[in-house]
């Protein structure tokens, strides 16, 4: 019943008289309308509408028989390093809060979709798109650090060497006399 009354109403719609009206009020104004004022109002001639068409959308882009994998790593560039500069290897260093900062070396930088994930002790500690990262509530120790660059799907598209910190803290037991 309600395709009926729809139907219905928008065939009534399309069957309508499209005339434009035009006439001059007493003041001068020129007034146009779909309804004419009375029966002495003659239809305006319009111009014709200009009717402008848009060309056909380009056919989706496939990928070429030549192509060694998947079209989207066609355009993109191998990752040639990632190093880990900040903690230095074999370096101690004093933080009660235990914040270290991390800073990452990558060649070439990070392209679109992928991410830089750090691993602290073998835990992912950090994930994002910064090749500088800040990580809190280290407990005190020695640590190891590395960081990898994964896709969209999780792969290991590159993987830094590890490196190793000692964090030290301030104690009660270390309190001077």
């Amino acid at each position: 019943m309600r395709f009926v009354v729809v139907f219905l109403a928008l065939t009534a719609a399309a069957n309508t008289s499209a005339a434009v009206y035009k006439w001059v009020q007493p003041d001068g104004s020129v007034v146009y309308s779909d309804r004419a004022p009375d029966e002495n109002a003659a239809p305006a001639e319009l111009p014709a509408l200009q009717e402008i068409k848009m060309p056909p959308p380009p056919p989706p882009s496939t990928p070429s028989a030549s192509s060694n994998g998947p079209s989207a790593q066609t355009a993109r560039q191998a990752y040639t390093n990632l190093a880990i500069t900040a903690p230095a290897d074999n370096s101690a260093f004093h933080n009660n809060a235990g914040q270290i900062t991390v800073k990452l070396a990558l060649a070439p930088g990070l392209q679109q979709g992928d991410s830089i994930v750090i691993l602290l002790d073998g835990k992912e500690v950090g994930q994002g798109t910064s090749t500088a990262l800040s990580l809190s509530n280290v407990d005190r120790g020695t640590h190891t650090l590395q960081a990898s660059v994964k896709n969209a799907d999780g792969t290991t598209m590159i993987s830094s060497s590890p490196v190793s910190f000692t964090l030290h803290k301030t104690s009660v037991l270390m309190r001077k006399p």
